[in-house]
């Protein structure tokens, strides 16, 4: 039997066009709020803590608590409006939260309250067709999906100057959980008995679809992608990877015998995909034109 999904990518904040029909489920590897203000401010703080070797000079530090809640703020409700149009499909639609999503995790270090606050089970609260399949094992008939999201790199830094601007302590944590979500999806994997769609915010470490090729980013010409997605990939070969979060790449790369997909970023890409059995029966990667209105 075939089953046939639509794939969105990273949106932040903008609804997708949609260029396909007739699909059973939508997959969105994460990233729906927005990003557009906070973006630069993050990169810039980025910048100085590499120049200053320091774990301070924060995106917040830089524009102050008070801006920093309204910008977050307008961001979740962006967010809000994209899942809310997915959801309006009337077909299962899973997810996993990306970094934009306002988890909380990446700041478990800060000792700013705010900032360590998880926002995404509101975010997706009272959706019914959103299912989050964040480091869970989920059913789907003749498949069964798992999600590893949030991540937005190498989950513990492979580059000498990640290493010398992250304290001790946040090295020490991040190894911690490091092992803890490699243990976590090593145990879903062992358990799955179906062909599984693996849905990782962002796309496996060390291939085309995860180097930095943005000549603004601090990181450019670096491969930021998630080292726990390459190793379950190589352990346990699903039969599809899907992600995003690197946003110059939307394209697909074998990996053994998983078909890896960069979902790509904005409202103008889709990817259909056809399975039947064990295999892929149709993949289509197809971006439109930004003066082209197809919304449904």
């Amino acid at each position: 039997m075939e089953t046939k999904f639509l794939v969105v990518g990273d949106l932040h904040g903008s609804k997708p066009n949609i260029y396909f029909k007739d699909f059973d489920a939508i997959i969105a590897p994460g990233d729906f709020c927005s990003s557009d203000k906070i973006g630069p401010l993050v990169f810039e703080g980025m910048r100085k803590r590499f120049e200053e070797k320091s774990e301070y000079n924060r995106w917040f530090d830089i524009v102050g608590k008070e801006k920093a809640r309204e910008l977050v703020e307008e961001s979740l409700s962006k967010g809000r409006k994209v899942l809310e149009f997915l959801n309006h499909f009337g077909v299962p639609v899973y997810i996993v939260p990306g970094n934009w999503e306002w988890t909380g995790k990446q700041n478990k270090e800060l000792g700013w309250d705010f900032m360590r606050r998880d926002r995404y089970r509101d975010l997706i609260k009272g959706l019914p067709n959103i299912v989050d399949v964040h480091h869970k094992l989920i059913d789907i008939g003749d498949y069964q999906i798992i999600g590893h999201g949030i991540s937005s790199g190498p989950e513990y830094p492979q580059y000498k100057e990640d290493l010398e601007s992250t304290g001790k302590e946040e090295l020490e944590r991040m190894k911690k959980d490091y092992e803890k979500d490699s243990k976590k999806l090593e145990s879903l994997f062992e358990k799955a008995t179906k062909p599984v769609i693996f849905i990782s915010h962002d796309v496996p470490f060390n291939t085309p679809l995860d180097e930095i090729t943005n000549k603004s980013s601090p990181r450019y010409g670096y491969h930021y992608g998630s080292l726990i997605a390459r190793e379950m990939i190589e352990k346990y070969q699903p039969l599809v990877c899907i992600g995003g979060h690197i946003h110059e790449h939307f394209g697909k790369f074998e990996i053994g015998r998983t078909m890896t997909i960069n979902a790509g970023f904005g409202p103008y890409v889709n990817v259909f995909m056809e399975l039947s059995d064990s295999h892929i029966k149709r993949l289509e990667l197809y971006r439109g034109k930004k003066d082209e209105l197809r919304v449904k």
